[in-house]
């Protein structure tokens, strides 16, 4: 089926305009012409708008009159112009009478004009049937065919050059792909050392892939995130300035260029670098809360940063506002859902590593520990598990020892929470099955026992009590405890027996 033709043209043309529609319909063709032609009544611009929207071509005929400002035939090339966004195979702007270049419109400039060097009908029925071919067969015009063959040509070489270079990156990226996986396994097994000189392998392999930097930034920041809650002493801090000294260049490396997410990520750890370097804010050193601030502009709900920012809060500041100011930053890291476990562990150490050795006798931070303790009971979140040094369990085990094995005073700790939710958070983070040996790191059973009882009794479990205080004595005498301490706290048990029994 042949092509419908909209020609465009001024009413000085118009005999030119007929030769021409009489040609393109010996051709096969359909032709809109003639504006006279519209049924009485019907709009204008719609009829013409509505036959340049089913047309297949459009031909303008160029004359000083087709481009004056007002004349139809502009908004006719509009009409044009709104449905083809480029005039490529189909627009064909003729030259009919000699015409000012600048005069053209853009849009038909944007195409070579036909300028006839002889019969404009012939010229132009021509051009029609040319533009009317399939892409294909205008490709093997003469004209197309041979800069098509000698770009092809060129293309080939210059892709059978490339070929050796292809396939040696294809190969390094595979080398690489592996050496990230077995990386990523050495990370989840806690073996970050060869974790990390697999990706510098992999690293000098494809010196140049993102897949490679991106594996380098997760594991620098997982292994920043591990490190600063759970060492201690001299030993430590020359880990730590051993541990930065290989990640921070990663992680500024990455800054460049990286947004949102990926940003804030990488400057919140970077903030946390400062800190394991001995940063502290206000001290005139290196400042971690401002790589917090910056990270929280390029991710205002990021996680890390506000866990960190929070964490920074409490280790500079012992006061009340501290607390109330870190909760700021803690609600909405945990409200993300992500890293819940982490976001925890690093509250309660923020909330007692302040003091080293002191931090017992600020009773509102133990509290405080207790009661995110009982939040994450009644929220339904992963019981913390494991006995190791500045483990979450170890952590908060210690204020239970010192809070009622050690000290006589018990009422502080007891009213940090409802009698009754305070017995349930104490036996969901410490069940009695999840013990280890004494000396491994969890409590000595008769340890365990002390804490116990003295919740069940002031809890309002009177039976309770009664049978952890009993099997608290036995196991006073089955591991003869000699001491002033362990002799004190059994005859505490033997009254409470009597006052409980009666």
């Amino acid at each position: 089926m042949k092509s419908t033709v909209f020609l465009s043209y001024t009413s000085s043309l118009s005999e030119t305009a007929t030769r021409i529609e009489l040609s393109l319909k010996g051709e096969g063709f359909a032709v809109f012409r003639d504006r006279s032609i519209l049924p009485p009544g019907e709009s204008f611009d719609a009829r013409i708008r509505t036959a340049i929207e089913e047309s297949d071509l459009f031909v303008f005929l160029i004359s000083p009159e087709s481009v004056s400002q007002g004349r139809y035939t502009l908004t006719e090339l509009k009409f044009a112009e709104q449905k083809w966004q480029h005039p490529a195979g189909r627009v064909l702007p003729v030259f009919a009478a000699a015409t000012p270049k600048e005069a053209i419109p853009a849009f038909l400039r944007a195409v070579t004009i036909l300028q006839p060097r002889g019969d404009i009908v012939a010229e132009v029925a021509a051009e029609v049937v040319r533009l009317s071919r399939p892409w294909w067969r205008r490709m093997l015009e003469p004209r197309r065919l041979v800069p098509a063959v000698v770009v092809a040509l060129i293309l080939a070489g210059g892709a059978w050059m490339g070929l050796p270079s292809y396939l040696e990156r294809r190969g390094q990226n595979a080398e690489a792909e592996a050496l990230i996986k077995q990386s990523q396994s050495q990370a989840d097994a806690g073996d970050h050392a060869n974790a990390w000189k697999l990706l510098q392998q992999a690293n000098a392999v494809a010196p140049a892939s993102r897949d490679v930097f991106e594996a380098q930034e997760r594991l620098a920041m997982k292994m920043l995130r591990g490190a600063g809650v759970n060492y201690s002493g001299a030993s430590s801090r020359g880990y730590f300035e051993e541990l930065v000294k290989r990640t921070l260049p990663v992680l500024s490396r990455g800054t460049s260029g990286a947004t949102g997410e990926r940003l804030a990520n990488l400057l919140a750890h970077i903030g946390w670098a400062d800190y394991l370097r001995g940063g502290r804010t206000g001290s005139g050193g290196p400042d971690p809360a401002q790589h917090y601030r910056r990270a929280l502009e390029a991710d205002p709900g990021n996680v890390y940063a506000h866990a960190m920012w929070g964490f920074e809060l409490l280790r500079k500041r012992g006061s009340p506002e501290a607390l109330a100011e870190a909760k700021q930053h803690f609600s909405p890291a945990l409200e993300s859902r992500r890293e819940r476990e982490y976001v925890r562990h690093l509250q309660v150490s923020a909330l007692l590593q302040t003091y080293s050795n002191v931090w017992i006798e600020d009773p509102e931070r133990q509290k405080e520990v207790i009661r995110v303790t009982n939040e994450m009971r009644i929220n339904g979140e992963t019981r913390p598990k494991g006995w190791g040094p500045g483990s979450f369990k170890a952590k908060v085990w210690a204020i239970y020892h010192f809070g009622f094995v050690t000290n006589d005073d018990q009422a502080p700790l007891l009213a940090a929470l409802p009698p009754a939710e305070h017995l349930a958070s104490f036996r969901w983070l410490f069940p009695e099955d999840d013990l280890t040996a004494a000396g491994q790191g969890g409590p000595s059973l008769f340890d365990y026992l002390v804490v116990l009882a003295q919740l069940q009794e002031h809890g309002g479990d009177r039976a309770g009590a009664l049978v952890s205080y009993r099997r608290l004595l036995s196991e006073f005498a089955s591991k003869k405890y000699d001491s002033a301490r362990a002799i004190k706290i059994a005859d505490h048990a033997k009254a409470a027996i009597q006052r409980l029994a009666s």
